[in-house]
């Protein structure tokens, strides 16, 4: 990860008018107040490595404050389901009453502790905290994304209810606890995640996770999930697997696009799976095919639920 480098405003007038030539030539480019990077070095930087930049800026103007929320989550190399927040961040231990401006978020910090790390040389909230702000204050889909791959890296899914718990009564409350309630850290993807709570939404109650098949010829493989009830396997295909090459282990997406279909083949032989489904992201989301497809599997699902609904 290559983070464009922060210019900061010159103090000399002479100095900072030709910051401001150079900005209208597009040699460089404002991300902050009084902050800047070098137009080449921007361009050439991703998404998370830009919103990188722009949060080392606005942190470098407001001392004393913490990386948080989606700003936080990218620090974290945590998941965050498109798109890349264009604003950052930051929780104010001073801050009673939230603070919106052109660059910058402000949330209010000083009723609560805040648990921090270092991360990049910037003063970030802690993991756990992370998760907590994220489910609070954002959709279900992206909090449960994040929760997910957080418990993945090894935090108590019981010191994240503890954590909602401790704040103030929100109403955002009872959604974090419904979201907390699905993050096991099995799932290996944004995608995963999703799926599971479709499926949640669906009403399939008994989901198992990461199960093992095996036949006559050995193991099989491990499945997203199982619904042993319906015999039904599902999979979630990101396409990732066939289009990045570092993910395809050197094969060619040929080559991952066959083994798949051998695997499914050998799952289907099983006698105890009835059916495979393969969702992607747009059948997962709000509005997609999911729940339908689970019906035309044999799945009851719940009344008139024909799509995923809003996160």
């Amino acid at each position: 990860m290559t983070v464009p480098h922060v210019v900061r405003g010159h103090a000399d007038p002479s100095a900072a008018r030709q910051q401001q030539r150079d900005v209208r030539r597009g040699v460089l480019v404002v991300i902050g107040y009084g902050a800047f990077a070098d137009r080449a070095e921007w361009d050439a930087a991703t998404e998370w490595e830009q919103h990188i930049a722009r949060t080392k800026a606005a942190q470098q103007r407001s001392p004393g404050t913490i990386v948080s929320h989606a700003s936080a989550v990218v620090l974290h190399r945590l998941p965050w389901i498109s798109p890349v927040p264009d604003r950052v961040v930051l929780t104010d231990p001073r801050r009673t009453t939230t603070q919106r401006t052109r660059y910058v978020d402000k949330a209010p910090g000083a009723d609560r502790r805040v648990r921090t790390t270092l991360v990049d040389g910037l003063v970030v909230t802690a993991l756990a905290d992370t998760v907590v702000d994220v489910v609070l204050r954002h959709d279900r889909g992206r909090a449960l994304a994040v929760a997910d791959a957080a418990v993945r890296r090894g935090v108590d899914p019981s010191a994240l209810s503890a954590l909602v718990r401790e704040r103030e009564p929100v109403r955002a409350h009872k959604r974090a606890s419904q979201v907390l309630e699905l993050a096991r850290g099995l799932s290996e993807s944004a995608g995963e995640s999703i799926t599971h709570l479709a499926l949640s939404d669906a009403g399939c109650a008994h989901v198992v996770q990461q199960h093992e098949f095996r036949d006559a010829d050995g193991p099989v493989g491990r499945v997203d999930f199982w619904l042993p009830d319906h015999g039904l396997v599902v999979e979630f295909d990101g396409l990732a697997k066939y289009r990045d090459q570092a993910l395809r282990g050197g094969r060619s997406a040929d080559e991952v696009v066959v083994a798949e279909k051998l695997r499914e083949d050998r799952l289907r032989a099983l006698p105890e799976v009835r059916g495979v489904v393969r969702p992607i992201w747009r059948d997962v989301v709000p509005g997609g095919r999911f729940p339908s497809m689970l019906a035309a599997a044999g799945v009851p699902i719940r009344r008139g639920l024909w799509e995923p609904p809003s996160w």
